[in-house]
């Protein structure tokens, strides 16, 4: 009898399980996301910034991520027949290659760019410009007699963050003058002017990501020898530069710019409405040669927060 039981109780059992994955809903029907990754088929040292990037946009929620790599010469029309036979809810479309596809697909998928130097095109986003509003609050944090910034910059790429920076500049007390240049001619005279009639011990230098702003050749060199001759402040959106001399640059953190792209392209899937925006979520390099000549002294809790330091 018992025998006869346990055969009716099993039975059932062996059935259910071997229906389970039958009856189990597919991943979407429990809100998880497809997202497929567009990025650039790039070498060493740059893959792992997107790949740092792409394991950002994983951390968080249940998302299957799908990533394809753009060669240099790609195909749109091949691109967007493996995103048609993949179907997923967003697309993050990551450099200039990326860029590039995401106005092909602008209309037809929700679609965010990152990882790019951008302007507001559209295209909802985040720029890999740091956002003023951190630049200029570290500035006076790590300088706090400073009380004018100058910035040189090529309007038709910086125009939008220089009118963000406005308004940070108020709110830390600054005095921002900037100063348009459509070309490197133009942004190297305006800096040598700057130079010799401006620049004194209160004052910083804004040096941009645009094509004209920070010229690691025509630009840097020269204001890295009138800083330290003038010893007014040097601080830069681009990685390297706090290496070469200027007191400190911010820049995009890419774990964390991937989760913040992760969020937006589920707020775009959902139907929000989006702006590209500067990067907030910033590392920050800092050279202490460059500090010690100013007469900077940081407290502990201050160096605990540099990400790098030099030399």
């Amino acid at each position: 009898m018992c025998e006869n039981k346990s055969r009716l109780f099993i039975l059932p059992l062996l059935l259910l399980l071997t229906l389970l994955p039958w009856l189990t809903p597919p991943a979407d029907a429990w809100g998880a996301s497809r997202i497929a990754v567009l990025y650039p088929e790039v070498r060493e040292p740059y893959l792992s910034v997107f790949s740092t990037i792409i394991r950002g946009i994983e951390s968080q929620g249940e998302r299957q991520i799908l990533p394809y790599p753009l060669p240099e010469n790609f195909d749109s029309v091949h691109i967007e027949k493996w995103l048609d036979a993949r179907r997923p809810d967003a697309v993050i479309a990551l450099g200039s290659r990326g860029f590039q596809m995401a106005e092909v697909l602008k209309g037809k998928l929700p679609v965010v760019v990152g990882a790019v130097l951008l302007a507001p095109n559209g295209l909802p986003g985040i720029s890999l410009a740091a956002d003023p509003l951190i630049l200029f609050a570290t500035l006076k944090e790590l300088v706090p007699g400073t009380r004018r910034v100058f910035v040189v910059y090529q309007p038709e790429e910086s125009a939008w963050l220089v009118e963000r920076a406005r308004g940070a500049a108020r709110a830390q007390g600054l005095e921002l003058h900037a100063r348009p240049a459509a070309d490197l001619r133009a942004a190297v005279t305006t800096y040598r002017d700057l130079v010799e009639k401006s620049l004194g011990e209160r004052d910083a230098v804004w040096l941009t990501m645009d094509s004209v702003s920070a010229n690691d050749r025509a630009v840097l060199p020269m204001l890295l020898e009138a800083a330290w001759k003038k010893e007014f402040v040097l601080f830069s959106s681009k990685p390297g530069h706090a290496k070469q001399g200027v007191l400190f640059s911010q820049y995009p953190d890419n774990h964390r710019l991937g989760r913040q792209l992760g969020t937006l392209a589920e707020g775009i899937r959902a139907g929000h409405g989006a702006d590209l925006t500067p990067s907030r979520e910033l590392e920050t390099a800092v050279n202490l040669r460059t500090a010690a000549h100013l007469g900077l002294n940081f407290r502990a809790e201050q160096k605990d927060r540099f990400h790098l330091t030099f030399p």
